[in-house]
């Protein structure tokens, strides 16, 4: 119950600052603007392989900064541009090794599956009907471990990375060697896989992937041109609007889960405001 408490005042929170509310609408059209050129340039040209060089450079460097403007509206910190950039550069540095655990984890994955494969069905002729295949366990095993990984765990530990080193000084997170990293990481990880954080993901997974998803598939059937336009321009509306705004709340609700049981020890957190 806290937990969907939470959830709402995050909502709730997420019209209260207008202008971050702007603020990521723009830098999220942007985003989007920026991947349709990345995808549909050919690289035919000199001048079309360095715009999309360009565009290979510039969507993250959009993506950092959409994700550090949404974590500055959830910790209510002052607009400085010069901090959000700041903080776009560390987000970027903490991703990276999660992205290399995904794909070692991808990897292996891949290779452990290969000892299991899936029986071939055999090949019937008419009028023969063909025989349903039994359910392949192995199969269903790997595919539920992938989306545990890749759809919730790895997803929620990064936004936690994210929260904790926008919120606290990184060299305070860092301080003490290894063993004092290996423990900081422990919490954030602890606090990743908690029964309240787990909720509120999946309750803006819903929001931002499960509801837009089901907008692009579900086609009605309509007469007219006209009308089938104008229907998909309002779906398309509703996916841009639904993929904001569950993903802002998600990070806001987050971000006041984490704040209520801070990270870094109490006696040794830095606010990064302060440290900027």
């Amino acid at each position: 119950m806290i937990t969907l408490r939470r959830f709402l005042e995050a909502v709730r929170e997420s019209f209260a600052n207008p202008l971050a509310l702007v603020f990521s609408i723009i830098l999220y059209a942007l985003l989007l603007a920026s991947l349709y050129v990345f995808v549909s340039t050919r690289e035919a040209t000199m001048m079309q392989v360095l715009i999309t060089c360009f565009f290979l450079l510039l969507i993250p460097a959009e993506f950092f900064i959409l994700q550090a403007t949404i974590l500055a509206h959830a910790q209510r910190s002052r607009w400085h541009w010069r901090t959000i950039l700041i903080n776009a550069v560390k987000l970027f540095i903490v991703t990276l090794p999660i992205l290399i655990i995904g794909y070692v984890i991808w990897i292996l994955l891949n290779k452990w599956q290969l000892h299991h494969p899936a029986p071939r069905a055999p090949i019937v002729f008419p009028p023969a009907a063909v025989k349903p295949q039994p359910l392949h366990w192995p199969g269903l095993l790997f595919a539920t471990v992938r989306g545990l990984f890749f759809v919730v765990l790895l997803p929620l530990l990064t936004i936690h990375l994210w929260i904790a080193v926008t919120t606290y000084d990184v060299r305070t997170l860092f301080r003490g060697g290894a063993g004092n990293t290996l423990k900081q990481f422990g919490r954030v990880l602890a606090h990743a896989i908690s029964s309240s954080s787990v909720v509120i993901y999946v309750l803006g997974l819903i929001l931002f992937a499960l509801i837009p998803y089901v907008l692009l598939v579900i086609h009605p059937t309509l007469k007219g041109t006209k009308t089938d336009f104008a229907v998909f321009v309002v779906r398309l509306l509703l996916v841009f609007a639904f993929t904001l705004f569950g993903w802002v709340v998600t990070l806001l609700a987050l971000g006041k889960q984490s704040g209520t049981d801070s990270v870094a020890p109490a006696s040794t957190a830095v606010p990064a405001e302060a440290a900027a």
